[in-house]
């Protein structure tokens, strides 16, 4: 798997610049959890993390690597006893000034937690299971050894990008060499949305269903 390095390599050997490495690390990381969170959208590849309500708890942690904006959907069970015919109450989000008389969560300034209300008022019930869908957020890259969780074929947006990103910053940004490395992200991009597209049409019939466990 290529590492930081290699892809800041390559980025400066096709457009060379006097931008530190340590920059370039903050630019990339950016460019991974924004690509990563689109091909996870693409392959509908996402988790679910279960936990329990505790009686009258305003706020509950979220996953390591889930953050509020890749949050799919947040369910509670309206018994502590989970079985195929479990009625799920479906948690929105609350947007500012919104009104949150009914079931919703929000996580503004939160850090990694979220509020739970319902009509107004934290969950009264104790032992509730809180399903929470979400697509990953993959981890943070700081170091030129790190290796991005980004499969290699999709290492090509990752160059692509960072040029891109390089050429647009400072005073003087050189638009012309931008815009190109824009246009092959961007034909990339459209590649990789047609394949994963055409490969989730042509799945076997059935496979594709969703499994309800408990």
């Amino acid at each position: 798997m290529p590492t930081v390095q290699q892809i800041i390599t390559y980025a400066d050997r096709k457009y060379p610049n006097s931008e530190s490495d340590a920059n370039k690390i903050i630019d990339l990381n950016d460019i991974h959890n924004n690509i990563f969170t689109i091909i996870s959208r693409l392959k509908n590849d996402y988790e679910t993390y279960e936990t329990a309500t505790i009686a009258n708890q305003l706020t509950y942690t979220l996953p390591s690597k889930c953050q509020l904006s890749n949050i799919i959907s947040i369910r509670v069970s309206a018994s502590a006893t989970i079985t195929t015919s479990t009625i799920w109450n479906e948690f929105e989000y609350a947007g500012f000034n919104e009104d949150v008389s009914r079931g919703y969560y929000w996580g503004r300034g939160l850090g990694n937690t979220i509020v739970l209300v319902e009509n107004d008022l934290p969950l009264a019930t104790a032992g509730l299971s809180i399903r929470i869908t979400y697509y990953e957020t993959p981890t943070q890259l700081s170091s030129v050894t790190d290796t991005p969780e980004l499969d290699d074929y999709y290492h090509n947006l990752l160059k692509f990008g960072l040029i891109q990103e390089l050429a647009s910053q400072g005073q003087n940004p050189d638009t012309d060499i931008a815009d190109y490395w824009q246009s092959k992200y961007d034909e990339f991009l459209n590649e990789v949305k047609k394949d994963l597209s055409e490969k989730n049409n042509a799945a076997p019939i059935g496979s594709a269903q969703i499994e309800e466990w408990w």
